[in-house]
């Protein structure tokens, strides 16, 4: 993955997409997490609302052509809007990270920002500069001047995951911190989705309640239990991120070109593949699907398609259904959720598989380990 020019701000570069599907067998490590979402202003607040099933749906002042309220998942906050509000969430999230490893030098810390695409009504260029320069502002923090962001939306999170196991492979690089943020709290972006009729609203049920979220991992290479001590085993009792890949899919949410759940397909079978385990050895899944009936269709299909014939039908957890759609930010979320969730005794499983789709044909999946001492 390369990097451009850094533009006119503190310290961004702009990463760009791989040339080829990210793909990786490297271990990566989660040893410490932070979520700012509709149901929780950080990540211990916000596993419990999870866990209980509950939302923070609301009617809000943006309003369909026939005057109903549209509902969105939204924090509190009714005074800030634009840029800064979600500088705001952004700040929250990763101090709620560092909360939990107070010894951290992050001038020694690559910055990576899941970000939304650039296409995407409502977010140009100089939105993210303003956002992010805000939100490290709040922080009153530095970190290594490396730092970038990748604008690939919300099933760009094997792209990140590779980004981050580049900066991972060079010695100068101990620790990355992943941030997705997004917010489809907008004029712009609501006026795309309700013009799009994919907004759940009065007389639509096949569409997405718009949310805004920021969520915080922060990576350390993982080592191999067979060469580590026993401090360095109880430092790796965490869960692990054991492979990942990505897939393009053709099909397009608008019908313009069906689905057949290839890309998906293909993602699966890279994440199985980087992380040498089979498709028996998963306990549960987590997806994406935010209500849009196109996309759970899909991640059905895929999962047919990479089932052994007989095969187990997974378990299914989702977290759009209390967070709302939350794009960029939905696969760091769903790291800290789980990172939170499976040492725990509800845990899901031992081992569990995440996968995303984004309305570009981009598609991740993840494969996720938890490591006792």
């Amino acid at each position: 993955m390369t990097v451009s020019s850094t533009p006119p701000s503190r310290f961004w570069n702009i990463f760009s997409h791989p040339a080829t599907e990210p793909v990786s067998s490297t271990s990566l490590a989660i040893r410490s997490a932070g979520l700012c979402c509709a149901v929780g202003y950080n990540l211990a607040a916000a596993t419990c609302a999870i866990r209980a099933n509950m939302d923070h749906f609301q009617q809000s002042d943006f309003r369909t052509y026939q005057h109903d309220n549209i509902t969105v998942a939204r924090l509190d906050d009714t005074e800030t809007w634009g840029p800064t509000r979600l500088a705001r969430w952004i700040t929250l999230a990763i101090d709620d990270c560092l909360g939990g490893v107070p010894w951290l030098d992050t001038t020694k810390v690559p910055l990576i920002w899941l970000a939304p695409l650039p296409e995407r009504t409502g977010c140009d260029g100089e939105w993210f500069n303003r956002v992010f320069t805000q939100a490290i502002e709040n922080l009153d923090q530095e970190f290594h001047p490396s730092s970038g962001v990748l604008r690939l939306g919300r099933a760009g999170l094997a792209p990140a995951l590779q980004q981050a196991t580049e900066f991972l492979d060079h010695p100068d690089y101990p620790f990355v911190l992943l941030v997705g943020a997004d917010t489809y709290l907008n004029a712009a972006t609501i006026n795309y989705y309700l013009n799009s009729e994919r907004l759940q609203t009065p007389g639509n049920s096949d569409g997405f309640i718009p949310g805004e979220a920021a969520a915080a991992i922060l990576l350390q290479k993982a080592r191999p239990t067979a060469t580590a001590g026993a401090a360095e085993a109880a430092e790796q009792a965490c869960v692990h991120i054991v492979g990942f890949g990505a897939g393009n899919e053709p099909g397009r949410p608008d019908g313009s070109v069906p689905s057949r759940a290839q890309g998906l397909a293909q993602a699966f079978r890279a994440a199985l593949g980087a992380s040498t385990l089979e498709y028996a050895d998963l306990e549960f899944r987590m997806s994406d699907q935010n209500g849009e009936a196109f996309f759970a269709r899909e991640a059905s299909n895929a999962i047919t398609r990479v089932a052994p014939v007989g095969g187990y039908k997974l378990p299914l957890l989702t977290i759009a259904d209390c967070l709302g759609e939350v794009g960029a930010a939905t696969g760091p979320a769903m790291l800290a959720y789980l990172s939170r969730l499976m040492p725990q005794r509800a845990s899901p499983g031992e081992c569990g598989m995440l996968h995303l789709a984004d309305d570009n044909g981009m598609r991740s999946a993840v494969v996720l380990n938890y490591h006792s001492s």
